[in-house]
């Protein structure tokens, strides 16, 4: 262990077996954990992740990642022409997501993970594995099922400390280009979003704390004016990056329902959720379990899923000197760094 950091290529039991039911019951108590910690603190001292584009900061939605991977391929036709936009509120799951286990296809991802930059590494890696072709990477996604996740490690190119729950996402042709030309970059950024719920809070504190009987030790809310939150819902687009167009779905803004409005707590987006996969700036292809600064290394690293169905997606789409290459956010801040996948077998 470094930095208080297992850096074993097996996976933990239970948080690293998410298929399974101790795995689902570990994230539902840590959720709850996370959240009453959250709820703890004052709301003016509160991380407002929705204002980060962070949707889930306390849980990894495995199921709704691997049904919106589904949907972007088969709707997309594993082309390069546009998606066509996702309903806004996901459907209930029709089959249970899987961790991928089998070493083989297993060893074929690692190496298919690897940048060939010389023609002496290609050789080697093509003599042991077949080259990634689409038809390829049908076959295997047939075998497996579009659900599946696999068991990653993510290393930083740069400075930067993974945390919990961090989001692992599609770079863009642009940021494939800026990270060759300058290869200590640090990466892009995700534009700032607005909070649209942030006035509905209020308003709900405000009519509870008005109500006959009510404490008179209520406090309010924080009362920091967001100009933002009279205005209609909409996140800040920022630049758009050109290759964005086959992966983007859409805009997700959706209006909270009656249902829970009584449930909505400040900096955090209520349920259901949008799509978890287009809320960005950059596609999300997974998270991050665990993550710290590993001093046997000497960079970041991170321990995370990522979707079967996305990953071989994004390898299709990527460069053979760059492939292996995603953009790591953590929850709480709106930099993207630049990590390298490894799949260990």
């Amino acid at each position: 262990m470094a930095g208080g950091f297992p850096l074993s290529g097996e996976p933990h039991f239970p948080h690293d077996y998410p298929d399974c039911p101790a795995g689902a019951r570990f994230q539902e108590e840590q959720e709850a954990e996370l959240l009453a910690k959250f709820r703890r603190r004052p709301p003016a001292k509160r991380t407002n992740y929705i204002k980060h584009g962070c949707l889930a900061p306390f849980r990894c939605p495995w199921q709704q990642l691997a049904e919106e991977w589904e949907l972007i391929v088969k709707e997309g036709g594993g082309g390069e022409e546009a998606v066509a936009p996702m309903e806004q509120e996901v459907t209930p799951p029709q089959s249970n997501f899987t961790v991928l286990r089998n070493r083989k296809s297993l060893r074929q991802l690692s190496a298919w993970c690897r940048p060939t930059s010389s023609k002496c590494q290609r050789a080697r890696n093509l003599g042991s594995t077949p080259p990634l072709n689409r038809n390829v990477a049908a076959s295997l996604l047939s075998a497996h099922g579009g659900g599946s996740l696999v068991w990653t490690r993510l290393s930083l190119l740069t400075k930067g400390q993974p945390e919990q729950h961090a989001l692992v996402c599609v770079p863009t042709a642009d940021d494939l280009q800026l990270v060759g030309k300058e290869p200590g970059c640090t990466g892009p950024q995700e534009p700032l979003h607005t909070d649209h719920f942030k006035s509905r809070v209020k308003r709900l504190h405000k009519k509870d704390h008005n109500k006959p009987g009510a404490s008179s030790s209520a406090k309010p809310l924080n009362k920091q004016s967001d100009p933002a939150s009279t205005s209609a819902p909409s996140v800040n687009p920022g630049p758009e990056p050109s290759s964005s167009s086959s992966l983007t779905l859409g805009p997700d803004i959706t209006t909270p329902s009656s249902s829970c409005t009584s449930a909505l707590t400040l900096g955090l987006w209520p349920e259901p959720l949008p799509s978890v996969t287009s809320h960005c700036s950059r596609v999300t292809l997974g998270w991050v379990t665990q993550g710290d600064f590993s001093l046997s290394a000497g960079c970041g690293e991170a321990l995370g899923f990522l979707s079967l169905t996305g990953l071989l997606h994004t390898l299709l789409r990527q460069p053979d000197s760059q492939r292996g290459l995603v953009l790591l956010r953590n929850p709480g801040s709106m930099q993207y760094r630049f990590a390298k996948i490894n799949i260990e077998v």
